[in-house]
């Protein structure tokens, strides 16, 4: 939201480098994304970025792939290593195939990565953000699914996928159809500490000679509880002169990030949401309850144990007190 990250994720990142393939999870706004990018940079590989959410078909999947293969082909050739042609011309082959008909989607995309898996001469890897929100393609996704743990089991390519659906990102990981927990390291990313948290903002705010009291600095993780998305907004107000790190839950880009999501669930959904921010019952809810609080555990926006709660802190917040 305009606030660079300053803070880098060491050990999680270690964790990715030593990794052929990985997997990460957390919730939405603890800075998969941000980490992703991090890896392309230290690991020096050549992205294939894949944005899931944005995927709406297996045909659109394919074409994605296609695009930043071909501009990614086009920038090797362009710098003039020529000796890597012979390599690389192999994906293209595949895509020329797949253009005149030669054949389907499915064999293409396991062609495809087949191809991608034997390039040595440049690093290159995958990378799909919001896996799991490619489901929405129905049964196409269970084939992608498939060629990417046959792909990721060979250790040839690296692959590294994202998802903020916690409960879905885990079911898909233990499937016992297609284990892909048994091709990709698993790594739950977690918010920062106290001490991280303040870190982060500190040097934010020194960078560009801004300073806030530091009990507004430290107050700031009990409100953001070491989300990077509400920290990096926390940190931007500063940057604007606002300090009391309590004015992000009447920022208008922080209702509008909430809003916006909230309007892809279900009236049930959210009514549960508020019910829940409330410290009531989800079964207030009515019929089918227990199965719409299903849903939004598997979407990540609910942890249950003993009794359920909302995963973000300003989400709850907002819904508590009816900011949104």
């Amino acid at each position: 939201m305009g606030l660079r990250y300053l803070y880098d994720r060491d050990e999680e990142l270690r964790k990715l480098l030593e990794s052929k393939s990985s997997f990460l999870i957390g919730p939405l706004g603890i800075g998969k994304t941000s980490l992703l990018k991090s890896y392309v940079t230290k690991s020096g590989c050549e992205a294939i970025w894949i944005d899931g959410a944005k995927v709406l078909s297996l045909e659109n999947f394919i074409n994605i792939m296609k695009k930043e293969y071909k501009d990614f082909f086009k920038k090797v050739m362009d710098s003039k290593e020529t000796a890597l042609f012979s390599e690389l011309k192999a994906p293209m082959l595949e895509i020329e195939n797949y253009q005149n008909g030669k054949s389907d989607s499915l064999t293409f995309v396991n062609n495809f990565l087949e191809e991608l898996s034997y390039i040595q001469g440049v690093k290159i890897c995958l990378i799909i953000d919001d896996f799991t929100e490619m489901r929405k393609i129905g049964t196409a996704f269970t084939e992608i699914k498939r060629a990417l743990y046959k792909t990721a089991r060979k250790r040839n390519l690296n692959i590294l996928l994202s998802s903020s659906e916690l409960g879905y990102a885990k079911e898909i990981l233990q499937r016992k159809d297609l284990p892909l927990q048994k091709a990709f390291f698993s790594l739950t990313v977690k918010p920062f500490n106290q001490e991280d948290s303040a870190f982060f903002i500190s040097k934010g705010l020194e960078q560009y000679g801004v300073s806030c009291p530091k009990k507004n600095i430290g107050e700031a993780y009990y409100i953001a509880e070491g989300f990077p998305l509400w920290l990096s907004l926390i940190g931007l107000r500063m940057l604007e002169g606002k300090c009391n790190p309590q004015g992000i839950y009447t920022d208008s880009r922080t209702q509008a990030f909430w809003v916006e999501r909230l309007s892809r669930l279900t009236s049930k959904e959210r009514q549960i949401l508020r019910l829940i921010a409330k410290n009531k019952s989800f079964k207030a809810a009515g019929p089918h309850s227990r199965r719409t609080l299903e849903y939004l555990i598997r979407k990540g926006y609910v942890l249950s144990n003993k009794y359920e709660h909302i995963v973000d802190p300003i989400l709850n917040y907002l819904l508590k007190f009816e900011y949104i």
